[in-house]
């Protein structure tokens, strides 16, 4: 009888943690939760970098916390280290989820060099002091495991080693609760101007609720917030905790996500989102979302079933589907009951973890 392979040993391996030692991101999120997800089928340990060195355990995941020799040019997503390479020393499996960046390129090196197999994942960010430039990282990645095929624009010479992976939500903490009345619009995510939240407090009629949840990040950004935000109920939160967050989910009539391609101040960003996670968190609590129609949002958003798809940098067709929800809580009912179900079939972590697996023994 044929023997099951034994399971891999994972590294997943991120630049900086999620939470109040790293950033509130969705590619933080995305590397912690992959790794939790992971750890459940196969042994994983999630290396990353913070202030402070540390080991501990989240459940059966393995986080091991290196204090990099340096940030370079102070950025917090290229720490430059070394120690943490003893931390892929006895794994089978090196997946690295932020290309671009010096972490990736020694985890790519030493997984050459060392017989293991090395993956990656682009959760977007990365710097510009990279070794990609001069040395060949891409042709000594196993597999790309892309979250979406349009995050893969720099990875087109090595489509034949593409594997789709989306992303993941923890359904049984983001749910509904049908014991909250729904009210208002609601914003979750960065304060940066690739967000487009100038574009959703312009398109918002006076006298609608609208929160705005999210890190500041961008001082002048925030301010010029403010300024627009005159004269309409507008609430900001900043400091909000996950819980508080998911709250604020299972309360809105509507969740918006209006990232643009260009900012308010004219700077381009082509994939300002990939999937949304926080368009997602809110579908996964029952709220209809509209979003704009950047990146790959269409394989989350069912254009007039879960929410609505809408041009970017465009208020009046934002305005125009914030009333259609608004004046019809039948209507944004059926939405959000279509949204969960969306989320509980196409995007859970299980189903992430699944497929990497699936990957790894490619």
């Amino acid at each position: 009888m044929q023997e099951t392979p034994p399971s891999p040993r994972v590294a997943v391996v991120y630049p900086t943690p999620f939470g109040e030692d790293g950033i509130f991101g969705g590619g933080e999120r995305y590397a912690h939760e992959l790794a939790r997800a992971l750890a459940q089928r196969t042994p994983t340990r999630l290396v990353s970098f913070g202030s402070r060195p540390r080991r501990e355990f989240d459940g059966p995941l393995e986080v091991s916390i290196h204090e990099p020799l340096r940030w370079v040019h102070g950025m917090k997503a290229n720490p430059f280290s070394v120690s943490f390479l003893r931390d892929l020393a006895d794994v089978d499996v090196v997946h690295c989820l932020a290309w671009n960046t010096l972490v990736t390129d020694l985890s790519v090196i030493f997984a050459r060099a060392t017989g293991r197999k090395a993956m990656v994942t682009d959760v977007g960010g990365g710097a510009s002091v990279t070794l990609v430039r001069w040395l060949p990282i891409a042709r000594w990645v196993d597999r790309f495991l892309l979250i979406a095929e349009e995050g893969g624009s720099q990875f087109l010479a090595h489509r034949d080693r593409w594997s789709i992976l989306f992303a993941g939500i923890d359904t049984e903490r983001f749910r509904p609760d049908p014991e909250v009345r729904r009210e208002g619009v609601l914003f979750v995510g960065r304060l940066l101007p690739h967000k487009g939240v100038d574009v959703l407090i312009a398109a918002v009629d006076p006298g609608v609720p609208l929160r705005i949840v999210g890190r500041r990040y961008h001082d002048e950004y925030f301010a010029l917030l403010q300024r627009l935000a005159a004269g309409k109920d507008v609430t900001f939160i900043t400091d909000a905790t996950d819980e508080q967050i998911r709250d604020c989910y299972r309360a809105a009539a509507v969740s918006v996500l209006p990232s643009v391609n260009r900012t308010v101040y004219g700077d381009e960003t082509a994939l300002p989102e990939l999937l949304g996670f926080t368009a997602m968190e809110a579908m996964a609590c029952g709220a209809p979302v509209v979003v704009s129609r950047v990146g790959g949002m269409h394989h989350v958003v069912d254009d007039g079933v879960t929410g609505y798809l809408v041009p970017p940098s465009d208020p009046a067709a934002l305005r125009d589907r914030l009333r259609r929800l608004l004046a019809d809580p039948e209507l944004a009912g059926r939405m959000g009951r279509a949204a969960r179900l969306r989320i509980e079939e196409l995007f859970t972590w299980d189903g992430v973890a699944r497929r990497c697996l699936e990957a790894y023994s490619q």
